[in-house]
């Protein structure tokens, strides 16, 4: 499955909460990534690229990390998730959100 967030989301994604507005990491991750992990099989690919004014780190750590915090597994994260883009350092922004919050999942164990 391909979702291409200028396409099918929106070209100014922007917050954290669906309180910040309808564009929100938590409802692009509620709507969007939670049912692909739970409905599709195989690879999830979220392509970046096409964005009026890029990406801030609240709507990119509640999109993603957010994962791990509504039971989906950082195994099935780092199985399935790619991401694809042309800037490399959103590619590893997403990463060490996701792997900062396994940690702190980790921790509470």
């Amino acid at each position: 499955m391909r979702i291409d967030i200028a396409l099918d989301f929106s070209e100014k994604p922007f917050g954290r909460f669906k309180s910040d507005g309808k564009f929100s990491g938590e409802r692009f991750r509620d709507e969007f990534l939670i049912p692909a992990f739970n409905e599709e099989q195989g690879k999830i690919i979220v392509y970046l690229d096409g964005v009026s004014r890029g990406y801030g780190s609240s709507f990119l750590e509640e999109a993603f990390a957010g994962l791990l915090r509504k039971q989906i597994t950082y195994a099935q994260v780092k199985e399935r998730l790619v991401i694809e883009t042309a800037d490399e350092d959103y590619r590893e922004e997403i990463w060490d959100y996701i792997e900062e919050q396994w940690h702190r999942q980790s921790l509470k164990v």
